[in-house]
């Protein structure tokens, strides 16, 4: 969930410990450095989008992290364009992420799901390939839960 200029963790399942800061629920992380923060961002409007960046000024976290406002923009078009956001290395060395978005009954973007990894476990391309179509079929199903619950519960925007 974007919470001002970061994404929020609202749910974690840890398998192990992979970064050196600890997640728990509530957990936030500034959301140009984060694989589920690109999801989101890329989902606003264009005009939304550059007034959040703008005032959150991005920062490099570590000397990989995409900070230049023209080069995230074209990071977060693509990112929309293709439907998932993989983050190497940005957030903190040695880590890697994949984000996929999760929407709601009328197809509005109102959270992201993600699988982390210690960037030696798997390249770039082995995410795409093994790790991304896993998680989009999680998220489908997760989706389909939400849908369901849509029905009784209302899910707010972002």
């Amino acid at each position: 969930m974007l919470v001002g200029d970061e994404v929020q963790y609202t749910a974690r399942v840890a398998t192990h410990r992979i970064m050196n800061v600890n997640i728990s629920v509530g957990t936030r992380f500034p959301a140009h450095a984060t694989s589920m923060g690109r999801v989101l961002l890329a989902a606003l409007p264009p005009a939304e989008r550059e007034i959040r960046l703008a005032r959150a000024e991005p920062r490099a976290l570590t000397p990989y992290t995409v900070t230049r406002p023209d080069l995230l923009g074209a990071v977060l078009d693509r990112v929309r364009d293709d439907g998932y956001a993989l983050v190497d290395e940005e957030l903190e060395v040695g880590l890697r992420s994949v984000s996929v978005p999760l929407h709601d009954r009328r197809g509005a973007v109102v959270a992201a799901v993600n699988v982390a990894m210690h960037s030696s476990s798997r390249s770039v391309p082995e995410c795409v390939a093994d790790v991304l179509p896993r998680l989009r079929t999680a998220a489908g199903l997760i989706e389909a839960d939400l849908h369901i619950t849509e029905r009784y519960v209302r899910v707010p925007p972002m």
